[in-house]
């Protein structure tokens, strides 16, 4: 395969990455408020690394604005899902650095290296956060039946799902197609260097 072609797959493939995990939803989870509407919490990569979370729908609730805070703040995630967050998206945004290297097979090796731990670490954010986040939503229904006179009975009406997004599954599979595509690029390289000795 030309170096210019691995060259931009690489590049294209780590900012795809980057950009995908930071905008789009890795995460989810939603219920049935009370209103009929479906009250959802998502994350993004650029949430989980700021600790933060969307809600839609939570108007439904029928909860005060404090009552709502008291609710969003449940759900915020802790530190050490922030800081893996964080530690995945300078890897891939170093992956990206990996198409200014000279040589192709310090940067197919060097690809394959943040490739596979870029796609490693997302695995463990999302496994985390994941685990935070079912948590959480096991007990919201008790937090939101307390917080809400009007509807004690919330909690026995709570359907609640939590599930991984494209915002996760799409950069962990860029991320291999990279990595296995670098591996090879490594390989014919040495290879080569091999058959020149």
């Amino acid at each position: 395969m030309p170096q210019l072609v691995t060259r931009r797959i690489t590049l294209a493939g780590f900012l795809l990455a980057l950009l995908l995990f930071l905008f789009l939803p890795c995460l989810a989870a939603s219920c049935d408020a009370p209103d009929g509407t479906r009250a959802a919490v998502t994350y993004s990569g650029a949430d989980l690394a700021s600790g933060q979370q969307k809600f839609t729908g939570i108007d439904g609730l029928g909860l005060t604005p404090a009552e709502q805070t008291a609710v969003e703040d449940k759900f915020d995630m802790p530190g050490l899902v922030q800081v893996l967050a964080i530690a995945a998206g300078v890897l891939l945004v170093l992956g990206v650095g990996t198409a200014l290297l000279r040589t192709p097979k310090a940067r197919a090796l060097t690809a394959v290296v943040l490739a596979g731990a870029g796609a490693a670490l997302l695995v463990v954010t999302e496994v985390f956060a994941l685990q935070n986040l079912t948590d959480y939503t096991r007990r919201i229904a008790a937090t939101v039946s307390t917080l809400s006179t009007s509807r004690p009975d919330l909690d026995d009406e709570a359907n609640a799902a939590v599930d991984l997004r494209p915002g996760f599954w799409l950069p962990v599979s860029l991320l291999l197609v990279v990595f296995v595509l670098n591996v090879f690029v490594a390989l014919r390289r040495s290879r080569v260097t091999t058959d020149v000795e």
